[in-house]
């Protein structure tokens, strides 16, 4: 008997719920601004990571959405000159789009070690996060474990970027994105699959 994708995809029990819960409100609290983030060089339990994944477009969010520019009514007010400048380097968020090559990324192969991870984007470029803080270009990166997810927070002028990956089980990975730009917050979640090795 085949199950529906609601059924497929039902609310998680509610311990998974709350930790969700709190997981947001843990974003929330660092794109509006708090300090001190708190991150482990390693995870409470063995995570693993590294693979193959392909992205599950039906239960991800709808990536024209996430990308639309916010209406006048929700653009913060700016000065004149603040305005200006904001017309002079054009999009935060087609820029933040540009270079976190994961928000539109169809596969991602992920090597994970010890204290670091290396991404490839298909389609796209490699990235290499390193646990712990340092700069990369514009960014000021934090990578680190909460728990069992593995936390990347990265900030520049006027932009906020948090991805938290979080194993739903061991062959299923949620991406949970929220980014601070152009004065807006917004949130995406995507799905990813591992793909198994023949005859597993």
């Amino acid at each position: 008997m085949q199950h529906s994708n609601a059924q497929k995809y039902a609310p998680k029990p509610a311990a998974k719920r709350l930790k969700t819960y709190l997981a947001a409100m843990f974003c929330a609290l660092i794109l509006a601004g708090c300090q001190g983030l708190d991150l482990a060089q390693a995870p409470v339990a063995a995570v693993q990571l590294s693979g193959v994944w392909t992205v599950d477009e039906e239960a991800s969010d709808d990536l024209r959405a996430f990308t639309r520019p916010p209406s006048e009514r929700r653009r913060p007010k700016l000065s004149v000159q603040e305005e200006i400048r904001r017309i002079g380097l054009g999009s935060g968020l087609a820029f933040v789009v540009q270079d976190f090559q994961i928000i539109d990324a169809q596969q991602i192969v992920i090597e994970q070690d010890r204290d670091s991870m290396g991404v490839k984007h298909i389609p796209g470029t490699y990235r290499d996060v390193t646990w712990g803080e340092r700069e990369r270009d514009i960014w000021r990166v934090q990578a680190g474990w909460q728990e069992m997810d593995l936390v990347i927070f990265s900030t520049a002028k006027g932009l906020r970027i948090l991805e938290r990956y979080q194993l739903v089980n061991p062959n299923r990975l949620r991406l949970d994105l929220e980014v601070q730009a152009d004065g807006v917050n917004r949130k995406l979640t995507r799905f990813f699959d591992r793909k198994r090795r023949a005859g597993r």
